[in-house]
């Protein structure tokens, strides 16, 4: 009993710790980058002014991302042209990159993988885990942070996403 308490514990300390740093970002202006995509274009988040973006840090080692990864593709097309998905990716090799996205068919128009092998967004944004993720209104403000992912998040983003969309 001992044992499971200070795990619990330890829990609800990480938790208690997590939330204001997520806390913090929201309702800031988001970090401007610019990261290559998969074709080597430069992509910059300014360049989706006016819509609503929805940035998630992601790795192709990351158990979770796996089962985010098809749902989020899977949602995003429900709001195109509005709405758009920038998967920031931080695996060190461009080729297990490719290897996860060869299992992942039809890709949305508006969903643009980004590759940051140097993970230099991530201390910008406070991503401390993967994935997280971020929905940012049409002014480039951050409104939304998700930490982790769970099989019910869908709802939420779409929730979410409709309320920026108004």
């Amino acid at each position: 009993m001992g044992i499971a308490k200070t795990i619990v514990s330890g829990l609800l300390l990480a938790l208690c710790m997590i939330s204001p740093a997520l806390a913090g970002i929201v309702n800031s202006k988001a970090p401007e980058f610019t990261l290559q995509d998969l074709s080597g274009k430069p992509v910059s988040i300014s360049d989706f002014r006016g819509r609503v973006v929805f940035i998630d840090f992601w790795a192709s080692w990351c158990p979770p991302c796996k089962k985010e990864f098809p749902e989020l593709n899977s949602f995003i097309k429900r709001y195109e042209p509005n709405a758009v998905v920038l998967a920031v990716n931080v695996d060190r090799k461009r080729s297990h990159v490719d290897d996860f996205l060869s299992r992942m068919p039809g890709l949305s128009g508006n969903f643009h993988v980004l590759l940051d092998a140097e993970s230099k967004i991530i201390p910008a944004y406070g991503a401390r885990a993967m994935p997280t993720s971020y929905i940012i209104d049409r002014e480039g403000v951050i409104r939304f942070a998700h930490y982790g992912y769970r099989d019910d998040d869908a709802g939420e983003w779409a929730a979410e996403i409709e309320s920026l969309l108004k």
